[in-house]
């Protein structure tokens, strides 16, 4: 019997994996297990070989570990390229239609069953998905009837014989498995272990969160154009935003995306848009324009691998450049940086809240393993969200009624009055031009000097609550391995295991990428050598950082940028070469 679990299925892109892998996590997590997924597809709509993983456990859990427990092939190349994962408990599942060879490096059992012979009797290829399910449920001895309702739910529109024939392939796929388990036996050896939950996890990508979050926040308008990894937020916006009175449009291109949300917060409405690094660079005209007009304006860019068209599928942080320093003039802006699916939903919190108090634009720098991959997650705390809209005036408010202009940019104060048009009094221009106090181009060098050091001092000190998450696992201060993004859980997995051999390692995740909060720096003193780890290969969250620190040498990086995720003895065995 077990508790902990690596599941993974792997075969031709179009072939349905993707919805045995969601009705199968469904499942588990009705079971009260925990989960962490990942995914690794082509960047096209059908062919070309991808898989999922999921890691199932008691306890909570946020990082994909390397070994895997139950491997189920639909093509060969699952079964040729996941060999290192597998180990002598392992079992292997693979379809008798691909003609498997089987290597004789594989360790574990291995299974070799008709399955989509076997869903051709029963109704058709696709069936196939359904028997693998049923094959599942009886290895890992999970009640069929939690899948009978699933499938209840999920084909009941399509009538009662669908129902039934769906049913009949999962009852296929239990019958072969408990036969083969008989033949062989497994006994109880695969059995999950039955918990009594006392309720219920949600189980939710990063952009579901991040767009469920953004509702939360207030915003009530989304502009945006499709781009994977960051689709998910707007399909997620468009079925939500007319929920609450909201409105959505696709604009043509990314260009307008932008453009149709700064005017939104320009009129008062929390607007948003979401992207990656194609979409964030066309944005880059429209993000200088709002920090010179210090409009108010979330973007979240959900980050793969690039440059340009680059690898769309696949995980990188290498838009960190770009959300910080990118475009021309002086014009760095806040960004942050979620570090779990469950901190996508209170980012955007902050970043709204953020983006008003300053009346800047906020960058959300997520990664593709975050944003499109699930995670169990608790309820969101709804108390903990608190609407900021800084120097918004309400009409009340505005008391110099008798002006021709409102002082929108008021130089005198870090942070000047907003008005919104059609508040009386309240009349002021707003465009890209260097401006005066009333927002009339102006080209006054006095004046054009405070502009500048307005625009720059209020972002240097515009700090979210908690600007990293800490975790401390020794007295001794020696080694310090500071993440952003999707490398929260192997941090803290890496950590642990390295201290049993002696080393003193605590962890950083930073939710702030800029301004470098002064907490960080104070942080970064205690220790011997701190290691940023990140997915690029300019070392651009150790730069950023380092141009902020007075001991910069102090400071090295570990690096991956070839798409895939971070694995837990990769990092291990990175560190130790390092500290040799």
């Amino acid at each position: 019997m077990i508790n902990k679990l690596g599941w993974k299925i792997g075969g031709e892109q179009g072939e349905g994996l993707e919805s045995t892998a969601e009705i199968f996590s469904t499942v588990i997590n009705t079971l009260g297990y925990h989960m962490y997924s990942t995914r690794d597809f082509a960047s096209r709509i059908k062919g070309g070989h991808s898989n999922s993983k999921i890691c199932i456990s008691e306890e909570r859990i946020n990082v994909i570990d390397y070994k895997t427990d139950i491997l189920i092939a639909f093509d060969q190349a699952t079964l040729d390229s996941y060999i290192p994962e597998l180990d002598e408990n392992s079992i292997i599942i693979a379809d008798a239609k691909i003609k498997p060879e089987i290597s004789e490096e594989i360790k574990g059992l291995v299974a070799v069953f008709p399955i989509t012979d076997l869903a051709k009797e029963i109704a058709n290829p696709i069936i196939k998905n359904i028997i693998t399910l049923g094959i599942c449920s009886a290895l890992l001895d999970i009640d069929s009837k939690i899948f009978y309702d699933m499938i209840e739910a999920k084909f009941s529109s399509k009538g009662e014989e669908i129902v039934n024939t769906n049913i009949q392939a999962f009852d296929k796929g239990r019958e072969i498995m408990n036969d083969f388990m008989a033949e062989n036996n497994i006994n109880d050896k695969y059995y999950l272990k039955k918990l009594n939950p006392t309720h219920k996890n949600m189980w939710l990508v990063g952009n579901h969160a991040a767009g469920l979050g953004a509702l939360a926040a207030g915003c009530r308008m989304y502009a945006g154009y499709p781009i994977t990894p960051a689709t998910e937020i707007m399909e997620y916006l468009f079925d939500k935003l007319p929920l609450v009175n909201g409105a959505y449009i696709q604009t043509e291109d990314e260009i307008a995306a932008l453009g149709v949300a700064i005017g939104a917060n320009f009129a008062g409405v929390r607007a948003m848009t979401a992207t990656s690094g194609p979409g964030i660079s066309l944005m880059t005209e429209f993000l200088g324009m709002a920090a010179m007009a210090e409009q108010p304006v979330v973007i979240v860019d959900v980050q793969r691998g690039g440059p340009s068209s680059g690898l769309p599928t696949k995980t990188e942080q290498s838009d960190i450049f770009h959300a910080v320093y990118g475009g021309t003039g002086d014009a760095s802006r806040i960004v942050l940086a979620p570090i779990s699916v469950e901190d996508c939903f209170y980012t955007m919190i902050d970043a709204f809240n953020m983006a008003e108090k300053f009346q800047t634009p906020v960058i959300v720098l997520m990664d593709l393993q975050l944003g499109m991959n699930k995670a169990t997650v608790p309820n969101f705390d709804f108390s903990k969200v608190q609407i900021d809209r800084g120097n918004l005036l309400k009409q009340e408010e505005i008391t110099e009624e008798d002006i021709i202009y409102f002082k929108r940019y008021a130089t005198d104060v870090l942070v000047s009055n907003r008005t919104i048009p059609g508040q009386k009094g309240g009349i002021h221009n707003a465009n890209s031009y260097e401006h005066s106090v009333v927002g009339l181009p102006s080209e006054v060098k006095r004046n054009t000097i405070r502009q500048k050091e307005k625009r720059s001092n209020k972002i240097e000190s515009a700090l979210v609550e908690k600007p990293f998450e800490l975790n401390e696992y020794n007295d001794e201060k020696d080694i310090l391995l500071v993440g952003v993004n999707s490398t929260y859980g192997v941090l803290n997995k890496a950590a642990k295991q390295l201290q049993e051999q002696g080393m003193k390692i605590d962890t950083m995740h930073i939710r702030q990428i800029y301004p470098v909060a002064q907490p960080i720096r104070d942080t970064f003193d205690k220790y011997r050598k701190i290691y940023i780890v990140e997915h690029n290969h300019n070392k651009q969250l150790r730069t950023v950082i380092a141009s902020k620190y007075h001991n910069s040498e102090k400071i090295g990086s570990l690096l991956k940028y070839d798409g895939d995720i971070y694995y837990t003895h990769e990092l291990v065995e990175q560190l130790l070469e390092e500290e040799k």
